[in-house]
């Protein structure tokens, strides 16, 4: 079957990705899925499809996709400055392009990832229930690598049209030159000292190089207490963990499945949309949370996005 557009340009990380799997987890497979959930589902939902359709995380620009069709398609998320045929426009929105036309996605002056979906969704391999990429997971084919120059693609719904359509300004996210993340305290908490759990919340970290899809890590001051000898058990995303030097991160979509390492507690999930937008050396503060209202706003996203299909992220201890 012919292409419906290819990748002439993937840049430094382009993956496919939903929702993430829904199994897997026995056999040691991260979930994967989409960084900015938020963008992703604005993404989807501007196209009407389905909340859990596979689209492309673009990640720092370096983007272009030639289309073979007329098609329309929509840009979400802040990591990406987009233009179509060298002309300027905007995202948090559909696109209508014509066969030939090339759309590129360039380093954009905040954030880091963008997302760009497709009608009916993309056209590919699934496993476990899930189209998302874990490189390191090594699936076959595109499960298991970013895409690549040449690569080509094809949607569900080539044909499908729409009228242009936009995220209601108020509804756009900003990228914040500092974040406070919502932190609901874990079974491992009271075993920090009461110095290391005030510091938890009174100091300011920053986010660190090192970040990428399995986790963001935090530089700032050193806990140097907790447990030191733990069996290893079950992660979610937002998991924050201690590691041997002291420092905090924050397990983002391709965590691990279990870790061993000392846990402060979990980072509402919703935070973790701005989270996955956040350049190195942006500031991080932390604040108590009560996981009722995270419950609560977590059913307001799903109700709103009409997420039928997989689970809640849970909220509650790691």
């Amino acid at each position: 079957m012919s292409a419906h557009g290819v990748v002439e340009r993937p840049g430094p990380l382009c993956t496919i990705q939903d929702l993430g799997r829904r199994a897997g987890r026995r056999a040691g497979l991260a979930p994967g899925g989409a960084m900015d959930q938020r963008a992703y589902l604005w993404a989807n939902r501007l196209l009407g499809n389905e909340a859990t359709a596979a689209a492309l995380e673009i990640t720092l620009g370096g983007f272009a996709l030639r289309f073979a069709v007329e098609t329309v398609v929509a840009v979400t998320g802040t990591g990406c400055a987009a233009s179509l045929d060298g002309v300027e426009t905007s995202a948090w929105r559909t696109l209508r392009v014509r066969s030939g036309q090339v759309l590129r996605l360039g380093y954009g002056a905040t954030g880091i990832r963008s997302y760009l979906a497709f009608p009916g969704g993309l056209d590919v391999a699934t496993a476990f229930g899930s189209a998302s990429a874990v490189v390191r997971d090594g699936l076959p084919g595109l499960l298991g690598r970013p895409l690549r120059p040449g690569e080509p693609l094809r949607w569900r719904a080539p044909e499908y049209r729409c009228p242009v359509r936009r995220v209601p300004d108020e509804l756009i996210p900003t990228p914040p030159d500092s974040l406070t993340l919502p932190l609901v305290a874990g079974y491992e908490w009271g075993e920090f000292s009461r110095a290391d759990r005030d510091r938890a919340f009174d100091a300011t970290w920053t986010v660190d190089p090192a970040s990428d899809r399995t986790a963001t890590r935090l530089a700032g001051p050193a806990l140097t207490t907790g447990p030191r000898v733990l069996d290893s058990t079950p992660l979610v995303d937002g998991t924050l963990q201690v590691t041997g030097d002291g420092l905090p991160l924050v397990f983002m979509r391709d965590r691990p499945t279990i870790g061993g390492y000392a846990k402060l507690g979990s980072v509402d999930p919703i935070a973790l949309d701005a989270l996955a937008q956040a350049r190195p050396g942006t500031p991080v503060r932390f604040v108590r949370a009560e996981p009722e209202v995270l419950r609560s706003a977590l059913a307001r996203r799903e109700s709103f996005f009409q997420i039928t299909s997989c689970p809640a992220t849970p909220v509650s201890a790691p």
